[in-house]
């Protein structure tokens, strides 16, 4: 599963002069990161950790439990993707561009996160 990097966070006069098919397409990309991040930041919030470097032993079970949470990850992001792709159109572009930076500055605070959890 990988995670999509964020290359450029925004502020709301970036996000208001763009077009709303643009701000559609960071607001999917935003909430794919969060969807596969969130449920793992007990674990790590940086890219690149293996069950072995956290210490998981990397038998069957776990790595069958891991492939099907991966499964299950995409098959929801790709479920919610068709359902943001027909009603998304329809939200209030500044609602969209709120949504936006509400969370760009939540992937920005998981950046934050190790500091917390040492």
């Amino acid at each position: 599963m990988d995670a999509i990097e964020i290359k450029k966070y925004h502020n709301i006069d970036d996000l208001e002069r763009m077009p709303k098919g643009e701000l559609l397409t960071l607001y999917k990309e935003r909430i794919s990161s969060l969807i596969k991040i969130l449920p793992n930041i007990a674990f790590a919030t940086k890219p690149g950790v293996t069950m072995e470097s956290l210490g998981i032993p990397k038998d069957s079970d776990n790595r069958k439990a891991l492939d099907k949470q991966h499964e299950e990850t995409e098959s929801y992001i790709e479920a919610t993707s068709e359902f943001q792709d027909i009603i998304l159109p329809y939200s209030d572009t500044n609602k969209l561009i709120a949504a936006i930076l509400f969370y760009e500055e939540t992937l920005k605070a998981l950046h934050e996160y190790d500091q917390f959890a040492n």
